[in-house]
């Protein structure tokens, strides 16, 4: 008796072992779905997922934004799909907070088992769900945050919006190239998008061997109302251009005061203000500060480009949000990923799709250019100007004033 329960141990030890060797080898490899794709692929459909916030205050970014990507997919899915494979989207609202997009991740990965995770919106919950994606190897494409550690995930990862850094070291080239500035002030917010502008300024100041025109730096806190002593040492900075780097109500406020303290020099912001949402916030409160904005983009807005996504908008959603900057950045996420699917064609493991993504150069969506190679995850480089301009009616809107441009 004392035989057999020793050996019935014996057998049970190396079973567990066994399992554990197994599990460990099949950690960080494609999960196989059917005929050798990754999970999530079959021979007519691909299921891909996307983690955002959909309800709650911030869902007025979110609502436009994943109707963007759906209106895409829904255009490529009635246009017979990629390669013959229509695209299943499941979405999961993490209402802005890191905690449940780790419990939606779990769900879209582990249980839905999609084959991508396409667009996931806002920073914190990107970060937080990182570590799953990374340990699976699946692909993450385009994520809507321009935080520069994003650039920095791991070979699966693709960002694709411009990042704070980048676009701080452009502007500071711009501030040079185009607004001709031998004097300028930067108010930025003490936050991750602010402290990632500012030292992307200061790097391409240096760069360009200019770092003595930036004549001011201020933070204030993205909760600030009151910018009187900002303006009044704006005042005495006496600059050509001021930098606001900065989101939205808050750069708003300091056009409020901008005006209020007559500051009447051209003021360069970051591309997340590059939308209407912004203009009608700014022009309220500023009306005549508001015609000295000039906002940094990414997206080409004519109307040649514009017009798949305005007629699959309409034709998907015809009662929907109001077409706007999120709608376009929604609709690049999901053009972006079908991109790389047309590149992989139908080696459609995990591995075939990331090294078709590794070659790709698209030029045909909205952005002037998206491409990557191995190590190399900058996303989004050519980024244009555009100016705050009324129309005929007396309507603010933004025009675009230069070329696409990178530094």
């Amino acid at each position: 008796m004392f035989l057999n329960v020793k050996r019935r141990k014996t057998i049970l030890i190396c079973l567990l072992i066994l399992v554990v060797i197994i599990t460990v080898i099949g950690c960080g490899q494609d999960t196989e779905g059917t005929d050798g794709y990754a999970q999530g692929v079959t021979d007519d459909q691909i299921k891909i997922g996307t983690i955002g916030v959909m309800s709650g205050p911030l869902s007025f970014i979110g609502a436009p934004y994943f109707q963007g990507m759906e209106a895409y997919l829904k255009m490529i899915n009635d246009d017979g799909g990629v390669n013959g494979r229509t695209i299943q989207l499941f979405k999961e609202d993490d209402e802005f907070d890191p905690g449940q997009a780790i419990a939606s991740a779990e769900r879209l990965v582990y249980d839905e088992n999609v084959f991508a995770i396409v667009g996931q919106l806002g920073t914190p919950g990107v970060m937080a769900t990182a570590e799953i994606v990374e340990q699976e190897g699946m692909p993450s494409v385009y994520f809507g945050s321009g935080a520069a550690e994003l650039t920095e995930l791991g070979e699966n990862f693709f960002p694709v919006q411009p990042n704070y850094v980048y676009e701080g070291m452009l502007m500071s080239k711009y501030a040079i190239d185009y607004f001709e500035a031998e004097s300028i002030a930067v108010l930025y917010s003490n936050d991750d998008v602010g402290n990632e502008g500012i030292i992307g300024i200061r790097e391409g100041l240096d760069e360009l061997g200019k770092r003595d025109l930036l004549t001011l730096e201020r933070p204030f806190n993205p909760e600030d109302t009151d910018f009187t002593t900002d303006m009044l040492r704006t005042i005495e900075a006496d600059p050509d251009l001021v930098i606001v780097f900065g989101l939205s109500n808050s750069v708003a406020n300091i056009l409020s005061n901008a005006e209020e303290y007559n500051v009447n020099v051209p003021m360069l912001t970051t591309y997340s203000n590059a939308d209407a949402s912004f203009l009608v916030l700014a022009s309220d409160r500023a009306p005549v500060a508001v015609e000295n904005v000039h906002v940094m983009g990414w997206l080409d807005v004519e109307e040649e480009k514009l017009e798949p996504l305005i007629n699959a908008m309409e034709t998907y959603f015809p009662q929907g949000n109001p077409f706007n900057a999120y709608t376009m950045a929604g609709w690049v996420a999901a053009e972006t990923f079908v991109a790389g699917l047309r590149e992989a064609g139908d080696d459609l493991t995990w591995e075939g799709y990331i090294n078709a993504m590794d070659n790709l150069h698209f030029t045909e969506g909205l952005a002037p250019e998206i491409s990557f190679a191995p190590g190399e995850r900058q996303g989004v480089t050519m980024m244009a100007i555009s100016e705050v301009v009324r129309d005929d009616d007396g309507n603010y809107m933004f025009q675009t004033v230069t070329d696409f441009n990178e530094f």
